[in-house]
């Protein structure tokens, strides 16, 4: 569920930049320097910091063809071809580092995607004709994946999960009539959120719309979440910072040994902190960079 919401959340807020953005090559260079600097960071951070609770001595696991294979593959976004250590969570339920990156070049694939999906809607001036139509291909795609040919790993896969992100740009495109008749589609959206528990083959096609209009809706009624990012934007770094966290924590048992209610509270704490960290001292710098730039461009032309 949090995958699915990360991804109607950046439908939602991506069709925004999009939208607002002047040119396709600001647009594109917005999304780099949002995503690209903390990830690359958190791939070399964690192979080297990670290196001191490996099995390896540290000759053995820097020598060792796979932290190079590692590195090589996760800095393509090609998490799944490489996604262990030498000597680390080796008796963890999974091996992965970080399990979280995958969705991140499923990301990146919806990014290049936008821009082709509003050629195709001011071609054709049928905006929700080219929504609907590319949310049912790709609804048909994952069942066809998940439940034919029972392969759930690539039904996750472009465009498995495109159906959540053209939520997201369908909320935002016509967020002002959902607002006002938000009631019907909060009532009808809950209807079928609570009937795909009961019968889930039957409510695919239905669920992510649902899904995603109860997110939105929700967000924007609940008035605690308002202000909820006047701090600074931690979300990114929370979820690519905290997989590597909750994977230690297992490798030495610490939920076994310890309370593991508090022990779920010092990971979302340590998470919070490079977080916070990435933010500040990274993600903020690098998208100032852009602003700054981007200021000069607009001071030129109108100079």
């Amino acid at each position: 569920m949090g995958v699915r919401g990360f991804f109607v959340i950046s439908g939602f807020l991506v069709v925004k930049s999009y939208i607002e953005t002047p040119s396709l090559k600001d647009y594109f260079i917005k999304r780099i320097r949002r995503i690209l600097p903390a990830y690359v960071f958190v791939v070399l951070f964690f192979t080297l910091f990670l290196s001191v609770f490996s099995s390896n001595n540290f000759i053995e696991y820097f020598s060792n063809i796979n932290v190079f294979k590692y590195l090589g593959w996760n800095l393509l976004f090609l998490n799944f071809m490489n996604p262990c250590l030498p000597g680390l969570f080796e008796n963890n339920l999974y091996c992965a580092v970080n399990g979280a990156l995958w969705t991140l070049k499923i990301e990146i694939c919806f990014y290049i995607a936008l821009p082709l999906i509003f050629y195709v809607i001011k071609k054709t001036r049928k905006r929700f004709l080219v929504l609907i139509s590319l949310y049912v291909l790709s609804v048909g795609y994952w069942l066809l994946l998940n439940f034919y040919f029972n392969k759930p790993l690539l039904a996750k896969q472009l465009p498995g999960y495109l159906s959540y992100f053209l939520i997201g740009i369908f909320m935002f495109l016509s967020f002002d009539y959902v607002t006002r008749n938000k009631k019907i589609f909060l009532g009808l959206s809950v209807m079928v959120f609570i009937s795909y528990h009961f019968l889930s083959f039957q409510m695919e096609l239905f669920y992510p719309a649902a899904f995603g209009i109860i997110l939105i809706i929700t967000a924007y009624n609940i008035p605690f979440l308002n202000n909820f990012g006047k701090y600074g934007d931690f979300t990114y770094g929370l979820y690519i910072y905290h997989f590597p966290v909750i994977q230690l924590f297992r490798q030495y048992n610490l939920f076994e040994k310890n309370n593991p209610f508090l022990m779920a509270i010092a990971v979302i704490l340590i998470s919070i902190f490079f977080a916070v960290l990435s933010w500040f001292c990274i993600e903020k710098r690098f998208l100032k960079r852009f602003k700054k730039s981007e200021q000069k461009k607009i001071q030129f032309y109108a100079g």
